[in-house]
C-alpha cells in the first residue's frame, strides 16, 4: 500500500492507534511521550492537519511553546513575511473544539504559543484575520452603545472558541499596552460567552476598567446569565467585579446568595473578592481574617497574597508579615509576590532603603506586577524622594489603567510638595476611577481649600458626608470618611458658617470619639456662637487638653473663655464680633489636620 508519492502508506488502524496514544500521553500529562509519538503520527498521516495539531499541543505541553508556533505557522501561511491571504476561515459564536474547523483550532493554538513567547504582535496578527466578523458586529463599548444584541449565556456543552480567541486578542494588546483595543477585545469575549472566566479574570486581575465600567459589565453579564442554570457564575461576577461598589450595603447580600444559595461562599475565588471588597472598603480587619482563611488552606495563593500582605502592613502585624515573607521567598524565589513581601516588611519596620531593594527586585521579576510598584513609590516617598517615588506610580498607573490608587497617591505626593494644580489634576483622574473612595475625596477638597476654592471643597467634602449617610451603622469605611467631616466643618468654620461647622465637628467626633483635634475645634466653633455656647467651648477645652496636654492653642482658647463666663455679657454684638475673629486665626495649615 503505497500513498500518491510512491512512499508505502501507514494502515489506518496504526494511525488511530497513534493518534489515541498521543491523546492518552497529553491527558496522563507525558508531555515526552506524546511528542515522540506525535513525531511519527504526524510523517506517517503526511501532514494531516489534525494530527500536526496533535504535534503542536504536544510541543506546547512540553514547553516549547516557539516551536509548536513554528509549526503552525507553516501550515496557516502565517508568521514573518508572509502574503496576506484575502479569505480565511471566520470564528463565530458557538464554535466548539469539537465542531470548529481545524484552521480555526490551530490559529488559536498558534497565537497562544506566540503569546507565552512575548510575541504579542504577531498574536494579534494571527487571530484578528479570523475574528473580523466579530469586530464587525460589536464595536466592545461599554455601556453597549445603542443596546444591541444581549450577550449569550455561558452554554454547558463546552468553550466557545470565538470567546477564546478574542481573549486572547485582549491579553496581547495588553502586553502591548493598548488598553482600549484590550478591553473591546475582552469585552467582546464576555458578550460572545458570558462563561468566559478567562476574558473575566483578565479584566479584573489587571484593573483594566474603572469602577463605573465595570458596574456596566456586571450588568450585563448578569442580564445574560438571567434564568439559566449558570445563574452561580454571575453570582461569582457580581462579587469580582463589584469590589469598587459605590453602594457597600450590597455586599452582605451579595456573599450571602453566594454562601446560601449556590453553596460558594467557601471557594478560594469568592473569598478573595470578598478580601479584595473588605480591603476596598477600609475594613483592614475583616480583609485579614478572609485572606487568611485562604492562606491556611492554600499557602501559595499568589491571587490573594498581595491583599494578605497588604493588610498586614496596615495593622502593623510585624511577626506575622515576617514569617509570611520569609516561607514565601524560601519556596518560590523566583516569584515578584515573594520579594514583595519582603519589601513590605522592610517598608512596616521603616527601613526604607531595604524595601527599596526588594520592591525593585519584584519589579524585575515581574516588570507588571503593579503592587510592587505602588510599594516600591511609597518606599520613594516614606523618605521623601518624590520624583523617584512618582515614578513608581506612573508605572503602576500605566499598567492598571482602571485602578485609582496610583493616580491617588501621584496626587498626594504632588500636594505634599505644593504643587496643587498637579495635584488637583490627578486627585481628579483618581475620583472618576472611583467616585466612592472618600480618601480620595478628602484630599481633593484639601487641595481645594489650600487653593481659597472653599465653596467647591465644601462640595467635595459634602459628597463625603452623603456616603456617610448610606453606610450602615457599623460599618469599618465610615472611620475612613471622618477627615472629610472634620475638614468639611473647618470649610464651614472659614466661612462663618458655625452653627453648620459645629454640627460637623459633633458628626467627626461620633465617628472618632478619641480625636482631641475634632474635640478642640467644636470648641472654638461653639465659642464663636456665643451665648451660652461658651458653656459648652469651656467643657470641649478641658477634654482637649486631657487628650493633648501639650496643646498650646486649646490652652490659650479656654483661657479666654473662662474669663469670659466669669465676666463678660456675650450679648455685647462687639464683643461677640471680636470672638468670632479669635475663631478665625487658626493657623491655615491645621484645617487640614486631618487630611
Amino acid at each position: 500500500m503505497v500513498d500518491d508519492n510512491g512512499a508505502p502508506a501507514a494502515p489506518p488502524a496504526r494511525l488511530e492507534e497513534l493518534r489515541a496514544l498521543v491523546d492518552d500521553a497529553l491527558r496522563g500529562d507525558c508531555a515526552a511521550t506524546a511528542v515522540w509519538y506525535a513525531d511519527k503520527l504526524a510523517t506517517l498521516s503526511r501532514g494531516a492537519v489534525e494530527d500536526e495539531l496533535r504535534l503542536a499541543r504536544a510541543y506546547a505541553a512540553g514547553g516549547d511553546p516557539a516551536r509548536a508556533a513554528r509549526l503552525l505557522e507553516a501550515r496557516l501561511g502565517a508568521g514573518p513575511g508572509a502574503p496576506p491571504r484575502p479569505l480565511v476561515a471566520q470564528f463565530r459564536r458557538g464554535d466548539r473544539s469539537s465542531t470548529a474547523a481545524p484552521e480555526l483550532r490551530a490559529r488559536l493554538l498558534a497565537a497562544r504559543c506566540l503569546a507565552r513567547c512575548g510575541r504579542h504582535r504577531e498574536c494579534c496578527e494571527t487571530l484578528e484575520p479570523a475574528l473580523r466578523d466579530v469586530a464587525a458586529a460589536d464595536d466592545g463599548a461599554l455601556p453597549r452603545a445603542g443596546g444591541g444584541p444581549p450577550a449569550a449565556a455561558a452554554a454547558p456543552a463546552g468553550v466557545d472558541l470565538a470567546a477564546a480567541a478574542c481573549a486572547c486578542v485582549g491579553a496581547a494588546y495588553e502586553a502591548l499596552e493598548n488598553r482600549p483595543r484590550s478591553v473591546a477585545w475582552l469585552v467582546r469575549a464576555l458578550r460572545l460567552d458570558a462563561g468566559c472566566a478567562e476574558a473575566l479574570d483578565f479584566v479584573v486581575d489587571r484593573r483594566l476598567l474603572s469602577a463605573d465600567e465595570e458596574a456596566w459589565l456586571r450588568d450585563e453579564t448578569a442580564a445574560a446569565l438571567e434564568g439559566s442554570d449558570r445563574a452561580w457564575v454571575a453570582a461569582v461576577y457580581g462579587a469580582r467585579l463589584g469590589c469598587r461598589d459605590a453602594d457597600p450595603a450590597g455586599d452582605a447580600a451579595r456573599f450571602e446568595a453566594l454562601e446560601r444559595v449556590h453553596g460558594l461562599g467557601d471557594n478560594q475565588e469568592v473569598l478573595r473578592a470578598r478580601a479584595e471588597r473588605c480591603y476596598t472598603a477600609h475594613d483592614y480587619r475583616g480583609a485579614y481574617e478572609v485572606a487568611r482563611r485562604v492562606r491556611e488552606r492554600d499557602p501559595y495563593d499568589f491571587g490573594c497574597a498581595p491583599v494578605y500582605l497588604a493588610s498586614l502592613v496596615e495593622l502593623g502585624a510585624k511577626h506575622e508579615l515576617f514569617s509570611t515573607a520569609h516561607e514565601l521567598a524560601k519556596a518560590y524565589p523566583q516569584k515578584a509576590c515573594s520579594w514583595f513581601a519582603v519589601g513590605c516588611y522592610y517598608l512596616l519596620v521603616k527601613k526604607n532603603d531595604q524595601a527599596q531593594r526588594h520592591f525593585h527586585k519584584a519589579c524585575k521579576l515581574a516588570p507588571r506586577f503593579a503592587p510592587a510598584w505602588i510599594g516600591f513609590g511609597n518606599a520613594f516617598a516614606a523618605q521623601d524622594e518624590s520624583e523617584q517615588a512618582m515614578a513608581a506610580y506612573r508605572t503602576a498607573s500605566r499598567l492598571f489603567q482602571g485602578s485609582h490608587v496610583p493616580l491617588a497617591y501621584i496626587g498626594m505626593e504632588y500636594l505634599r510638595t505644593n504643587n496643587l494644580p498637579l495635584a488637583k489634576h490627578f486627585l481628579r483622574g483618581a475620583k472618576k476611577l472611583c467616585a466612592s473612595d472618600p480618601l480620595v475625596a478628602n484630599e481633593l477638597g484639601v487641595v481645594e481649600m489650600r487653593q481659597g476654592l472653599l465653596d467647591d471643597a465644601c462640595r467635595t467634602f459634602q459628597e463625603v458626608l452623603r456616603l456617610l449617610e448610606r453606610l450602615p451603622e457599623r460599618a469599618p469605611l465610615r472611620r475612613a470618611c471622618a477627615a472629610s467631616v472634620f475638614n468639611l466643618a473647618q470649610c464651614y468654620r472659614k466661612r462663618r458658617r458655625f452653627e453648620d461647622a459645629a454640627r460637623a465637628f459633633g458628626v467627626a467626633l461620633s465617628l472618632e470619639p478619641g480625636d482631641a483635634a475634632a474635640r478642640g475645634a467644636l470648641g472654638v466653633a461653639l465659642h464663636a456662637l456665643g451665648g451660652a455656647h461658651v458653656h459648652r467651648a469651656v467643657e470641649c477645652y478641658h477634654v482637649a487638653l486631657a487628650m493633648r496636654p501639650d496643646d498650646t492653642f486649646c490652652s490659650e482658647m479656654l483661657s479666654r473663655a473662662l474669663r469670659d463666663v466669669a465676666s463678660v455679657d456675650f450679648d455685647d454684638a462687639a464683643l461677640l464680633a471680636e470672638h468670632r475673629l479669635a475663631a478665625a486665626r487658626i493657623d491655615d495649615d491645621d484645617d487640614a489636620a486631618m487630611a
